[in-house]
């Protein structure tokens, strides 16, 4: 029961600054899906950390879907620069997918919480140390937001709001179109679990469905990911009325919160 309550609570945050902030809350699904495979089900870190990442993927998916359906309704969208990054997002993303299967955990643990404090403090202060890479290739920044994104299963909303924003597109614009890009990260990390799972490594006798194949995590599908889309619709509606500076800053604080809320959840 506190299983289901955490998820289902999770959700409805999730689907809400999903549609709000463009980003699909993995800061928050990896934790707490890795939280409750390794202290209720005894699942070892280094496999849940992976299923953390599988569950977020598949839920950005959904949310990320319904956040582009109600701002292409909102006349928010702006495909651009998601037909430019396509490509280096999918090879990027598999990339990351890789390293979350193969790497230590110890390394991928720490450059996750660094990651969440990193992003909170680059808006807090207006202080962007990835800036240089803009100076970099389109494909170049596709491929390398992939690779960060899928490492810590997120939609990378946090790296692709502040970059498009940077390329004159408004806040609603660079919202939308995180949502869209995410969508992208997401399968393409699943895709690499499963080609892994299937054909590369096959642990057949580990596996009850489909989805542990990309290493999803069953209640979370259930239980996190439905409600998160009943709250999505209305964080796109409050994205329409809200002003571009409070937007920025109640993103600042979220990712703040969640940089805390990693440190002691890892």
């Amino acid at each position: 029961m506190i299983e289901i309550l955490t998820l289902s609570v999770t959700g409805l945050f999730v689907g809400f600054i999903a549609g709000l902030f463009g980003i699909g809350g993995g800061l928050i699904i990896v934790p707490v899906v890795t939280y409750l495979l390794v202290h209720l089900h005894g699942v070892n870190s280094q496999l849940a950390f992976a299923i953390g990442i599988g569950s977020s993927m598949v839920s950005i998916i959904f949310t990320g879907s319904v956040a582009t359906f109600f701002n292409y309704k909102n006349k928010n969208l702006n495909t651009f620069y998601f037909k430019k990054h396509l490509c280096p997002l999918i090879l990027g993303s598999y990339t990351g997918g890789m390293l979350v299967i193969y790497g230590d955990y110890r390394y991928l643990k720490v450059f996750f919480v660094f990651y969440c404090f990193f992003s909170a403090i680059k808006l807090l202060t207006k202080l962007n140390l990835l800036k240089p890479l803009y100076f970099f290739p389109e494909k170049i920044i596709g491929i390398i937001f992939g690779l960060i994104s899928s490492l810590v299963g997120i939609g990378g909303g946090t790296l692709y709001v502040p970059y498009l924003e940077s390329q004159k597109l408004n806040i609603r614009e660079s919202v939308s179109s995180a949502s869209m890009l995410g969508i992208i990260i997401a399968i393409s990390t699943l895709s690499c679990f499963f080609i892994n799972n299937f054909f590369i490594h096959p642990i057949n006798n580990n596996f009850k469905s489909i989805l542990d194949y990309g290493n999803i995590y069953v209640p979370s599908l259930i239980f996190l990911t439905l409600p998160s889309l009943l709250s999505i619709y209305f964080s796109t509606k409050i994205l329409i009325s809200i002003n571009e500076i409070s937007i920025k800053r109640f993103f600042a604080f979220l990712l703040l919160i969640v940089g805390f809320f990693s440190l002691v959840s890892l």
